[in-house]
């Protein structure tokens, strides 16, 4: 029998949870790339421990082997589904994506520590070897971070970063008391000092979700060799799928690219039909 102090927690964590991490109301598409037709889509269902299912989806180029994986990390109210087809700007690129508990076709609810968890297990079951860029994008950057610290990335992109979730509260004039109330923290600033790999920061032009100033006192907190750029014409809700954006990461990893070859497993379970 679960004490009542520990199903008292579980519920405050549902609820929480589903204020920080929103529901999507409509599911958005990328512009196609100039390689829309180099690469393979499938979809993906894996199971957590907890009987949990996460729905995901994996691009591959058609012609052969990658050569290096990008595993994207979505944020606020964001349905993942279109993400794969960033390889349609990056063509020697696998790209993974899952959407997070309660999200699309994922079952249960969203935490700060269930993420965790399962951003770890991803990485696991996509099976990638080298080289990793991990993207996250508003409060994916937060598990972007987390997970930067566990798997040592070469490359890291941020899109709209933030310091925590009671700094982006305490930005918000009816936000202000919930920031001292608020459990699930996403704390951003120890994870960014203690990244090493070479980082690319994304800022829309127009942001009044995430204050520009707060995305920049975390770029402080980053390696010294942290490319910041601003693209032009976007919002915080549509950087992560403007042509701007998606042109600005294929110009970092073509930048930072060695040549290396990267080979994949799956421990996936299929998606039934």
């Amino acid at each position: 029998m679960i004490p009542p102090a520990a199903t008292a927690l579980r519920v405050i964590e549902s609820v929480e949870g589903r204020l920080i991490f929103g529901r999507t109301t409509r599911i958005r598409a990328v512009p196609p790339g100039p390689h829309a037709h180099a690469y393979r889509t499938t979809g993906h269902r894996l199971p957590r421990p907890d009987g949990a299912i996460l729905e995901g989806w994996s691009a591959t180029p058609i012609d052969g082997e990658a050569d290096g994986a990008i595993l994207y990390f979505g944020g606020r109210n964001e349905n993942v589904v279109w993400a794969p087809d960033m390889a349609s700007f990056n063509p020697r690129q696998a790209v993974h994506a899952f959407n997070y508990r309660g999200f699309g076709a994922s079952t249960g609810r969203p935490s700060e520590r269930g993420v965790k968890a399962d951003a770890l297990a991803l990485l696991r079951a996509v099976g990638i070897a080298s080289p990793l860029t991990i993207v996250g994008r508003s409060l994916g950057t937060a598990v972007a971070l987390w997970l930067a610290r566990e798997a040592r990335p070469r490359r890291l992109v941020l899109m709209s970063p933030f310091e925590s979730v009671p700094a982006v509260l305490r930005a918000r004039p009816l936000g202000r008391v919930g920031a001292g109330l608020v459990t699930q923290r996403f704390d951003c600033a120890d994870l960014a000092a203690a990244h090493a790999g070479a980082t690319l920061v994304l800022l829309a032009e127009h942001d009044t979700s995430v204050p520009h100033e707060q995305s920049r006192r975390l770029v402080e907190r980053l390696p010294r060799s942290t490319t910041v750029r601003l693209i032009a014409g976007t919002t915080h809700r549509s950087l992560p799928r403007s042509g701007g954006a998606q042109r600005a990461i294929a110009e970092f990893l073509a930048a930072t690219s060695d040549g290396a070859s990267a080979h994949f497993a799956s421990t996936f379970m299929p998606r039934s039909a």
